[in-house]
């Protein structure tokens, strides 16, 4: 039951009616119960009203039916209607209006038809009113003869409704008829067409429209701002309407409505900055301003302290607010928050709400949380398209292709079309060149589609198509894009990079300077990724100086991408001198630095910065774990990485995956404990995947153990049928043991399968160039006087195969002589750097090192020979 509570002004209006009362006032005690809000009071009030002889008059039966409709009491306020004496369209209206604001548009054109039956004309007010009760295209167009029919059409305060509810439907072309038809063409219908075309996409009509609204020297005010505002898409333009909102005391202390909607376009065109300082000028912001704020937060983090201090303010939060706070968790150390915020929307009923129940499914989804993901979808009790998208994009980013295909075919089995988001969750799921079928297969459905015309669809393909290996039909999908920008360039540049292509990544980053001389940190972190994969020291350097120039030296993504490259270029001093100038909460930069440190073996400069890292506060992930496992690795540190790993979970709450316990295993086989780096294995968590397998197998073959290594091999095949390095590094094993007819074995069945063993690639910097070479190529200018050399060195390496029948050189050798042309690129490059110096082309290098392993024993042994010739050609 509810319960009425009196303050001291109502005390007193109780006892000024009671005074009425007592002087036969009984109208006058009437209205003025109105202000007790008690409909129990009311009611005995208008008891004694009627009881008295008086009757109720059309002036206080509008007063009582506009209170009681507005608080959605329409038994009460169509009692009213009923016992009115002489009731008017006035009386009507009231009840409209109740009916209309609380969205009741069966109830709004039954009373409509009473209206009429009543022998009354509607007004203005009441096609208003029936206008905005509908809510469906047919209950408009009812709508919209009934205004023509009464001359209705051609007022600005009802065609302005129109505009309105078919700018919500999506006819604009209705809309727009509406607007040419009209003769009252005041700010609120011009604001009604902007929005109307805002809702439907159409930024561009939007804003000619607002430019001819002020060549007609029409008034601005905080409407017709506030419509444009939505159909900006250039930050030039938004400044501007700012400035003027400005000038005229529109935004800071004038509308707070126009600040919010200025801070949201702030927001969202990147300058979150701007959207704060807003923010923050508004004297007494509304539950709208800190939603708003909440949305311009950087990250999950930002977003959860507006919230507290939202709260501690006491203004009221609904369900966009805790959308926004939800939407703004990304970082799985957030789930803890992230399930209060999931209690507050269970206390305060937001669970029925599909927009909050979406942003819990995305939530828990970007917090590797799957199983709650699927419960929250599971116990909506409706769902769109966004439901769906929401659970395929949290299996996408958790790596679960399987999970995201099932869904997505649930997804079409009843009946949702995929869309531009759904596909995109699909390509973002593949990981490895395995799935460039699939790839294929969502491409040919997005231009059947039509989406392949969304800049974002075309991004994602070319994405995919790198990590699938598959760059030449990357560019196939640039070049049949009709308006190739710079961010298509970019993410061609980032697939050639995955591809393993650095050379066509720098070739694309010189296209799309010659076409845009503006850059941005992403771009050039791209770039550098290229130049770290081809060892290009000079070239980087230059890379670094155009970044600098373009003032993007403290952008955090190219301070992280910078360092990373002076670390893998093997400059660990220039990495050092530019981390001291970083901010000292960018965490990737922490994580480069340490990952630089680990790759050259300092295990005491990685634990220093760690320490350091937690002095300043600075909370470790996965990565900076994985560094110093990384860096134990090379140290051979075994009883400090078992600590590390540990603390992993036990300090900071994180959850070690397969990266750390395949350079667990790594470390043990590196330090002969293969035994127990099976035991590992066996002891995960997780299964192993082929990566944790291949380091296991790589031990075993270290250190010489067949039996393990068989075991390895066997897994390492079942995930990965075709991987050439477990036949090869198996066959050595056996040959190891002598078991010349495994060996043989081995040889025939990757003969038989089509397995061979993958040719790779080196490079060498020799006389200012970079030069490639692939096992058989013949490109190079010098091609005829490395070969040479190359048969000569073969021809000395002959007899040394013969040394012994214990190491399994002879028939390599032999090949190796038979044809030339079938170097390794290692040996290659080597030849590269040491003739080219010869022939006048530059200098001797004053380091000459494979760039991989090699398994090949005959190249092994012809590196070694040009070593040896290099040092005698430098003295």
């Amino acid at each position: 039951m509810k319960k009425f509570f009196f303050n001291t002004p109502n005390i007193h209006s109780l006892t000024s009616i009671k005074h009425l009362i007592a002087q036969n006032l009984h109208p006058q005690a009437l209205k003025n119960s109105l202000s007790l809000s008690s409909p129990l009071f009311t009611d005995q009030i208008y008891a004694l009203f009627l009881k008295s002889g008086h009757v109720l008059d059309t002036f206080l039966a509008t007063s009582l039916i506009t209170h009681f409709s507005k608080s959605g009491d329409f038994s009460r306020s169509n009692g009213f209607l009923l016992d009115a004496h002489g009731v008017d369209t006035v009386a009507f209206n009231a009840l409209l209006s109740g009916y209309a604001q609380f969205h009741q548009s069966l109830s709004s054109f039954a009373l409509y038809n009473k209206l009429t039956c009543y022998g009354l004309s509607p007004d203005k007010y009441t096609l208003s009113s029936l206008i905005k009760s509908c809510d469906n295209l047919e209950k408009i167009r009812v709508s919209h003869v009934i205004c023509i029919k009464f001359g209705f059409n051609l007022s600005g305060f009802v065609v302005s409704g129109l505009i309105h509810k078919y700018g919500k439907c999506g006819f604009v072309e209705s809309a727009e008829k509406c607007f040419e038809e009209c003769l009252d063409l005041d700010s609120v219908v011009w604001s009604a067409m902007i929005n109307g075309y805002v809702w439907n996409g159409e930024f561009e009509n939007g804003r000619e429209i607002f430019k001819a609204m002020r060549g007609l020297g029409l008034e601005l005010n905080e409407f017709n701002l506030t419509a444009v505002v939505g159909a900006l898409r250039e930050v030039r333009d938004g400044e501007q309407i700012h400035g003027f909102a400005l000038k005229t005391g529109l935004v800071f202390g004038g509308s707070l409505h126009l600040s919010n909607v200025v801070m949201n376009m702030y927001s969202r065109c990147g300058r979150r900055l701007d959207a704060l300082k807003v923010f923050d000028e508004i004297p007494n912001p509304d539950v709208v301003s800190w939603t708003a704020r909440i949305g311009a937060s950087f990250d999950g983090a930002e977003a959860l302290k507006a919230f507290k201090f939202m709260r501690l303010n006491n203004v009221d939060v609904n369900e966009l607010t805790v959308v926004n706070v939800l939407s703004a968790i990304e970082d799985p150390r957030l789930l803890i928050a992230g399930r209060q915020v999931h209690s507050l929307c269970h206390k305060a009923g937001y669970l029925t709400i599909l927009s909050v129940g979406n942003a819990l499914i995305s939530m828990y989804g970007k917090c590797r949380v799957m199983d709650d993901a699927r419960l929250i979808f599971d116990e909506l009790a409706f769902r769109d398209s966004i439901s769906w998208n929401s659970l395929i994009g949290g299996y996408s980013e958790n790596g679960s292709l399987s999970l995201v295909l099932r869904v997505f075919h649930q997804m079409r089995d009843l009946g949702f079309l995929p869309d531009q988001y759904t596909l995109a969750s699909i390509l973002g799921a593949v990981t490895s060149p395995h799935f460039a079928d699939l790839v294929l297969q969502i491409h040919s459905h997005i231009i059947k589609s039509g989406f392949l015309s969304d800049e974002s669809m075309v991004s994602c393909l070319i994405s995919s198509y790198g990590k699938c290996s598959c760059l030449d039909h990357a560019k196939r999908v640039l070049s049949a894009t009709q308006e190739v920008n710079v961010g298509h360039l970019q993410v061609l540049t980032a697939a050639a990079v995955t591809a393993g292509c650095p050379a066509d990544a720098m070739e694309c980053f010189k296209t799309a300077m010659s076409l845009w001389s503006d850059i941005d940190g992403t771009t050039i972190s791209i770039v550098f990724k290229a130049c770290s994969s081809l060892t290009n020291l000079g070239q980087g350097k230059a890379i670094h100086c155009l970044a600098l120039k373009a003032g993007l030296g403290s952008d955090r993504f190219v301070e992280t991408a910078v360092i990373d490259f002076y670390c893998k270029c093997g400059s660990i001093a220039d990495a050092q001198n530019i981390f001291m100038d970083i901010s000292s909460h960018n965490l990737a930069a922490w994580n480069a630095m340490i990952t630089g440190f680990a790759q050259h073996g300092c295990y005491d400069e990685v634990l220093s910065l760690f320490e350091r890292m937690t002095e300043l506060g600075i909370m470790p992930d996965e990565i900076t774990y994985l560094g110093i496992l990384q860096s134990c690795c090379h140290a051979g540190l075994v009883n400090e990485a078992n600590i590390h790993l540990d603390s992993m979970f036990e300090l900071h709450g994180l959850v070690p995956c397969l990266e750390h316990y395949a350079t667990m295993i790594d470390l043990l086989g590196r330090v002969g404990l293969v035994k127990e780096a099976k035991l590992v294995i066996d002891e995960m968590p997780i299964s192993p995947d082929a990566q944790v397998w291949q380091s296991l197998l790589s031990a075993c073959h270290n250190s010489g153990n067949l039996d393990v290594g068989k075991v390895a091999a066997t897994e390492l095949l079942k995930l990965q049928p075709e991987n050439d390095s477990a036949y090869i590094l198996l066959s050595n094993l056996y040959a190891r043991a002598h078991d010349w007819d495994a060996v043989r074995r081995l040889r025939r069945e990757m003969k038989d399968k089509f397995i061979y063993k993958e040719p790779g690639y080196s490079w060498v910097e020799a006389g200012g160039s970079v030069y490639h070479f692939l096992a058989e190529d013949t490109s190079h200018p010098e091609n005829e006087n490395i070969y040479f050399y190359l048969q000569s060195i073969a021809q000395q390496m002959l007899p040394l195969s013969e040394v012994t029948e214990d190491f399994p050189v002879c028939e390599d050798v032999q090949e190796a002589l038979d044809n030339t042309c079938r170097m390794d690129w290692k040996a290659l490059a080597a030849m590269t750097a040491l003739i080219c110096p010869l022939l006048g082309k530059g200098r001797l290098p004053s380091k000459l090192s494979a760039t991989a392993e090699t398994d090949d024993v005959s190249v092994m042994l012809m590196i070694e020979i040009i070593r040896s010739e290099v040092q005698f050609a430098r003295l």
